[in-house]
């Protein structure tokens, strides 16, 4: 997966990089209706990061960054699928400690699964 990014400034041997996001959901007729579609109105239209400098970048231009389908696959199961495992295993923990108590089952479940997708968001880069 290739995709071009816009250098938005140099700082200390670091550019730094911004995409806009263009997925299908801003273009197809159905996006009032879907959930990813709702969702994209509630995030930024962006992301912004950082890339070690490579010689002859200038601030304005554009470069472009390709994606292996084996990183693309990683990315996507650390995004959606390990969050909802470990949902699952937090209330298999929570059965295990509270096999009375079904609230407690679902606060571990649910504390998991949230701790799951905070790491997610400022750890996997």
């Amino acid at each position: 997966m290739k995709e071009k990014f816009e250098v938005i400034e140099i700082k200390n041997q670091t550019m730094t990089l911004k995409v806009n996001r263009s997925g299908g959901c801003n273009n197809c007729s159905a996006s009032g209706g879907c959930g990813t579609g709702i969702l994209a109105n509630y995030f930024d239209h962006s992301s912004i990061f950082n890339k070690p400098l490579q010689s002859g970048i200038l601030v304005g231009d554009m470069v472009t960054l390709e994606i292996s389908s084996a990183e693309l696959f990683w990315r996507a199961f650390q995004l959606y699928i390990m969050p909802l495992l470990v949902l699952f295993m937090g209330a298999g923990i929570g059965v295990v400690y509270f096999p009375q108590h079904e609230l407690w089952q679902i606060a571990f479940g649910f504390s998991g699964f949230f701790g799951t997708l905070i790491l997610t968001k400022y750890f996997i880069k």
